[in-house]
């Protein structure tokens, strides 16, 4: 893939603490880019036209009605996104995986949520490959300073 020098600069950049999220998980602190800012990100970087999602495979892993009524489901979800260049030899893509889960009282709606944040956590995981800018630095303990550094290659 061929970045242009200002692509490229933008990826090497740190990550803005604004643009960084906390939820609680197993009783630790989680630090993530949400998947509407990773779609900003991919636009304002690639372009409208510049990049695609596409889901790969949706699995249900699970379904069941708990004694409250309420439904639990949950997908597996593989995601390709594919950065385009101007020839098919200039476009990267990456494959990531994600289970997504919901538990709601309505059965579609549960559906719904659980591939959607399937889709989403996919999303996020392939765009980390990317670096910084899509959250590649908070797996180094919530870093926001950029951990690729430079590359040596792929910039015009």
């Amino acid at each position: 893939m061929k970045l242009t020098a200002q692509q490229h600069e933008i990826l090497l950049q740190p990550l803005s603490v604004h643009r960084v999220s906390t939820r609680s998980q197993a009783g630790r602190s989680l630090a993530y880019v949400e998947a509407w800012d990773v779609r900003r990100t991919l636009i304002r970087i690639f372009g409208f036209g510049g990049w695609s999602a596409d889901v790969v495979a949706a699995e249900l892993v699970f379904e069941e009605k708990d004694d409250k009524g309420r439904w639990n489901v949950g997908y597996r979800v593989i995601m390709r996104l594919a950065i385009h260049g101007e020839a098919e030899y200039d476009a990267a893509s990456y494959t990531e995986a994600a289970v997504g889960s919901a538990t709601l009282p309505q059965r579609g709606e549960a559906h719904d949520m659980a591939v959607k944040t399937a889709e989403s956590d996919a999303l996020k995981r392939a765009a980390m490959n990317l670096g910084t800018q899509f959250g590649l630095s908070l797996y180094d303990s919530g870093n926001l300073r950029d951990v690729v550094g430079r590359t040596l290659a792929g910039v015009e």
